[in-house]
Order: C-alpha cells, then structure tokens, then sequence
C-alpha cells in the first residue's frame, strides 16, 4: 500500500509541474527546460515521499504531491527574489 501511495503522490507532483508548464506556455513565458527538468524531477520526489506519509488514502495522497510541489516551487521563489533597489 505505501509504494502505491508514493506512486499517487508522485503522480500528484508531476500533475503540478505540468500545469506550471502549461501554464507558462500559455501566458508566452520563456520556458527554461533545465529548471522544467529539476522541477519535475523534484516535484515527483517530493509527491512521493507526502505520499507515503499519507498513505491512509489514496485521495491525500495525489493531494499531498501536488501541493507539496506548489510548496516547493514558492519556497524558490522567495529565496531566489530579485532584489529591488
């Protein structure tokens, strides 16, 4: 049960990146794939592991990776802000 609960969660955290992606093809943003890669690649590790955690039900599950990516992807935005002078 907790490996299928990983493979929701992961589902989940690729969902996310996906619609991140599509999202920026649609608004004509430059798409930069090496941080496309690393996005996904991170948010299906992260949807993984919240997805063993909440491994009770699959529905928390595929819930916990995609917000667990959206988590992840603030949290580099704040670190990474440009700063105005």
């Amino acid at each position: 049960m907790i490996w299928e609960s990983a493979a929701l969660g992961l589902l989940g955290g690729i969902a996310r990146a996906c619609v991140g992606l599509l999202k920026a093809m649609r608004n004509d943003v430059e798409i930069v794939w090496g941080y496309t890669a690393v996005t996904i690649l991170a948010s299906g590790v992260i949807g993984a592991a919240a997805g063993a955690m909440f491994d009770s039900d699959v529905k928390f599950s595929v819930i916990a990776g995609y917000v667990g990516t959206d988590l992840l992807e603030n949290a580099y935005k704040i670190a990474f802000k440009k700063k105005k002078f």
